[in-house]
């Protein structure tokens, strides 16, 4: 048993080109947690998260390096958040993608795959070890249908 069994084949994927605002629309439309991102080949790159939209609309001195960890001084109001967000809106989702998310190829075992999946504490994307080619996604909730039987097997 691996990976293969468990993973979504048809992930739905941003380009490298794409804009925070595509991601935005997938995340809040699917309630995903975050979106792999991929090259014109199908290479992954990294994953846009909602936690990387919301550091979109934060305060910049929130999100530095050694940011500040008190704002409650800053009395924001919806309509700030909604600025922040039209400035940031057309930027490529290039310079917020993650990196840092293990990845596992299709043939990785079973046992191996979940250790992966929650050690990520979000989904994990299976990716062609030759190739770099993302080839699926295995999710909390694939994983969870897939155990109760709800779905043929597939995650």
């Amino acid at each position: 048993m691996t990976a293969r069994l468990l993973m979504n084949d048809r992930p739905i994927t941003l380009k490298r080109t794409d804009r925070l605002s595509d991601a935005a629309e997938i995340i809040l439309t699917h309630h995903f947690r975050n979106v792999p991102v991929v090259d014109e080949t199908g290479r992954y790159l990294g994953v846009i998260s909602s936690n990387r939209l919301l550091a979109s609309i934060l305060p910049k001195a929130a999100t530095m390096d050694e940011g500040m960890a008190d704002l409650s001084f800053v009395k924001d109001t919806v309509e700030d958040l909604r600025e922040r967000w039209r400035d940031a809106e057309n930027l490529p989702v290039m310079r917020f993608i993650d990196t840092s998310l293990r990845t596992v190829g299709p043939e990785t075992s079973l046992s191996e795959t979940l250790l992966a999946l929650y050690q990520n504490r979000t989904s994990l994307p299976v990716v062609e070890e030759e190739t770099g080619r993302l080839v699926g996604i295995v999710s909390h909730w694939g994983v969870g249908m897939a155990v109760l039987g709800r779905n043929g097997g597939q995650a």
